[in-house]
């Protein structure tokens, strides 16, 4: 049988009580509740958005889902995890900071923030998956931990994956730092030495110091390099370049089997939102001010996160008339992360679609 994906059109211009209104109906037509038992520790998984950028997922918009599942006797706490590159992610102290400066706190969302990957992104817990690049994959240990888990994503272009959905939440969301150096072991960048200005810019942001100055122009040791990309991030002149066509189909299959790691022991215990709303080129992991590059949409709802990922696309194509990657960044391929998964066992590309409407 096809796994159902609920959708609901909706805005970010509307206010704040539409807005929850069609959250909760979501929830209850979903049935959300069959997704956790009384008692359940209920994993909600979000980015809470980097320092500078406003098209996240606000904070105010998490309130029915915190309140639906605390109305059945669930535990939910919202959680995220460290980032590989200098950030205010970049360890629990200024992440749990950065998610109180967003408003995601007790006090507003109703639920406590906890990172799922401790201090710097080293708890963690291997867990053992049928996959066709790993066996195990690490995975941040309270999202393992948790009974169940409800996971909130921002549908977004990505520079890497080319897609940012609920596929990207679970597999590079929820990795530990190893697990996020595994995916990104392909990804290589180098230098276009006719476009680096020798600014050093790179160099004093790279995690690993793996970048160094020959001649006034920026050298990668590819034997140090991580892949993090924040060398891409921070070049203001273009002289960054990743060979895309091996390395994200590479990146989006391990990202697959985290995303798999991470719900294996969650078996119809997991549930995704996804927001078509505010679509941006880029991820929340930019901290800067990020332009929508279409209309919003609405809120998709399912119980399969490649079902949900592939309604989005759809949708997407659908409104604007152009693919995803069209739109932010031509040349990447996002069905293969689905692909993938879909052939791993994490969820089913064909899906039945069901439309909302409410006054």
């Amino acid at each position: 049988m096809k796994p159902e994906v609920f959708f609901i059109p909706a805005s970010s211009e509307e206010d704040l009580s539409s807005i929850h209104k069609k959250i909760s109906k979501l929830y209850n037509d979903a049935d959300l509740n069959s997704c956790f038992d009384q008692g359940d520790l209920v994993a909600v998984k979000t980015h809470f958005g980097e320092g500078g950028n406003v098209t996240h997922i606000p904070a105010t918009y998490f309130k029915p889902i915190i309140t639906g599942i605390k109305k059945n006797k669930g535990k939910p706490f919202l959680t995220d995890t460290c980032v590989l590159y200098r950030s205010q992610r970049s360890d629990a102290i200024v992440h749990l900071q950065l998610a109180q400066d967003h408003g995601f706190s007790l006090t507003k969302c109703g639920a406590p923030v906890i990172i799922a990957d401790g201090l710097r992104g080293r708890n963690e817990i291997e867990v053992e998956i049928p996959g066709k690049i790993f066996s195990k994959v690490a995975i941040a240990s309270e999202a393992i931990i948790a009974n169940s888990m409800f996971v909130i994503s921002h549908v977004t272009g990505h520079l890497a994956s080319g897609l940012g959905g609920a596929i990207k939440n679970l597999g590079m969301g929820l990795a530990s730092r190893k697990g996020k150096l595994r995916q990104h072991s392909s990804m290589k960048p180098q230098i276009k030495e006719d476009k680096c200005t020798g600014c050093e810019e790179c160099v004093s942001w790279c995690p690993e110091k793996a970048i160094t100055m020959q001649e006034e122009i920026a050298f990668i040791d590819q034997k140090i390099c991580i892949g993090c990309g924040e060398c891409l991030t921070v070049c203001h002149y273009d002289a960054v370049r990743y060979n895309w066509e091996t390395s994200s189909g590479d990146l989006q299959r391990k990202m697959a089997e985290h995303a798999l790691g991470a719900i294996s022991n969650k078996k119809n215990k997991t549930c995704y939102f996804n927001f078509l709303m505010n679509i941006t080129k880029d991820c929340d992991c930019f901290n800067i001010v990020q332009k929508p590059i279409m209309p919003d949409l609405g809120i998709l709802v399912s119980k399969d996160p490649v079902a949900i990922d592939k309604a989005s696309l759809d949708l997407i194509q659908e409104t604007a008339g152009s693919d995803l990657t069209t739109l932010s960044y031509p040349g990447l391929d996002p069905m293969i992360q689905l692909v993938h998964g879909n052939e791993i066992g994490l969820g089913e590309i064909s899906y039945i679609l069901t439309r909302i409407f409410q006054g």
